[in-house]
């Protein structure tokens, strides 16, 4: 029995992989789902383990390292938006209604539509270093379910729909996620050079709301999806429309509790900067967020502290 259940496995695993776009072949991490599983394994092991490893070292002071990483993002996830747009505006324009395969076929020399779809999937890779930054500084309690869930999940769908389904309806997915990843990268860029960026940062609130929209965005394209007769994967456009209901619902229970809920007070003799800067939707202290590149909190400390004399503030990393 678990001879022919393995038998038929690897026969379904091989039916699937023959569907796949051939424009992929030649491309790193696109031949097989194997390594990508390895990537999420190690990064899920970080995760668990990452803190217990960092406790008898002290946090990393990565300061320079995340600014540098930020708008490294910043230029990454505009190129692929840009050249997502372009794509577009080659094959004639884009459908809300259907826009078949088909359609996207005509640079088959250039393959743009796999290279970009390629780059979008390596974003999601390299975006991993995310949580890296924040168990290298000891920032655990912005390792939250949400942030981990959505940085492991949306590296299998990119995968999925780069290998099989490199254009299409799918076109808007890295139009639209790298431009509000641009925007995001360039908040938490500024924010990384300390407090004194605070008053420059006052819209930290509408990042969020356009990071909810472009989950609204997606939401409505699968219902059009799923009620047109449209040459695309139907399977996949029910998947995409789960996942996406999921990233929404904590995204706006993530909302709720950080600009509609009445934030818990703060602890006497802390004073809170602009506080932690959202990524992804991870919630921090008091209602705030946090990201790599977050604004550090001050805390007054006395002579029984780590702190100076007379209540000098001391900057905690």
């Amino acid at each position: 029995m678990a001879s022919i259940s393995l038998q038929s496995l690897k026969q379904f695993y091989n039916e699937t992989m023959a569907q796949a776009d051939p424009r992929c072949d030649g491309y790193p991490l696109l031949d097989s789902p194997d390594k990508m599983f390895v990537l999420i394994g190690l990064y899920l092991l970080a995760v668990w383990q990452g803190p217990k490893w960092m406790v008898p070292y002290k946090p990393w002071d990565l300061k320079n390292t995340i600014i540098v990483y930020n708008f490294a993002m910043v230029l990454l996830s505009s190129y692929i938006s840009l050249a997502s747009l372009y794509g577009i505006y080659r094959a004639g324009g884009y459908s809300i209604f259907c826009d078949g395969m088909d359609k996207y076929q005509f640079n088959d020399d250039s393959g743009l539509y796999v290279s970009v779809g390629w780059l979008f999937f390596i974003s999601k890779l390299i975006e991993f270093l995310d949580t890296i930054f924040f168990v290298l500084r000891k920032k655990n309690s912005q390792i939250t379910f949400l942030h981990v869930y959505h940085h492991a999940t949306m590296t299998v769908f990119t995968w999925l729909g780069v290998k099989f389904l490199p254009g299409g309806t799918n076109v808007i997915y890295p139009l639209i996620n790298s431009f509000i990843h641009a925007v995001m990268y360039t908040y938490y860029g500024l924010s990384a050079f300390g407090p004194g960026m605070r008053k420059y940062l006052w819209w930290k609130k509408y990042l969020t709301k356009m990071q909810i929209s472009q989950f609204v965005i997606f939401l409505s394209q699968g219902v059009l999806n799923a009620m047109y007769d449209c040459p695309f994967s139907k399977a996949f456009v029910y998947a995409v429309f789960i996942y996406t209901f999921t990233i929404l619902l904590l995204f706006i229970n993530f909302y709720v509790r950080a600009y509609v809920q009445s934030p818990r007070p703060a602890k006497p003799g802390t004073v809170e900067t602009n506080g932690h800067i959202v990524h992804n939707g991870e919630p921090g202290k008091n209602g705030d967020l946090g990201k790599n590149g977050d604004i550090t909190k001050h805390r007054n400390m006395g002579r029984n502290g780590n702190g100076n004399k007379n209540g000098a503030t001391k900057k905690l990393n």
